[in-house]
């Protein structure tokens, strides 16, 4: 009735170890991974450009810009090193530099505490942290409500037509500040 217990083989000496397969747990099946967006581009403080720069990513200014920045569906961020001397037009706009100049975003423009505009800025919002500067006109309105208002005045006979001096702005930016 009662069985005496087998005892535990041990392994031969013949040098053959018997491993058991290792089991891997289960891998939950990968989730879908959105693409990452691709990184801007990247201006240095020691990069200086005078032209146009225009482009539909974000773009990182740090450097000395003269001219036309025109980013139609991206950010334009001025670093803290960054001067321009250019009218800006993108989607969104952040000041933490020196821009002389007019800015025109389409959603947003933020002005960090050591950002400093010197021109008419024109976007739906804007955001002006404590020591940001702006010395210009800043115009909140859609332009697309802005312009026909106008331009039904000046037809009515209200309003007159605006003439600008362009000798005012061209010494504007001559005078850049530099770091």
């Amino acid at each position: 009735m009662w069985r005496k217990q087998e005892e535990p083989k041990t392994p031969s000496t013949t040098g053959e170890v018997k491993v058991p397969p290792k089991v891997e747990p289960a891998m939950p099946k990968a989730m879908p991974q959105r693409e990452a967006s691709a990184p801007g581009g990247h201006l240095t403080k020691a990069l200086k450009i005078k032209g146009e720069i225009t482009g539909s990513e974000d773009i990182f200014i740090d450097g000395e810009v003269h001219g036309q920045i025109r980013i139609a569906e991206g950010k334009v961020t001025v670093g803290p090193s960054g001067r321009l001397a250019a009218n800006v037009e993108a989607r969104e706009i952040v000041v933490r530099g020196k821009v002389k100049g007019d800015l025109n975003a389409r959603e947003r423009v933020q002005i960090d505490s050591g950002g400093s505009i010197i021109g008419d800025v024109v976007t739906r919002r804007i955001a002006i942290d404590d020591g940001g500067e702006v010395r210009g006109h800043v115009d909140t309105t859609r332009s697309e409500e802005r312009r026909p208002a106008r331009v039904a005045l000046i037809s009515s006979g209200v309003a007159e037509p605006r003439h600008v001096t362009l000798q005012a702005k061209e010494q504007a930016k001559e005078s850049l500040p530099t770091a």
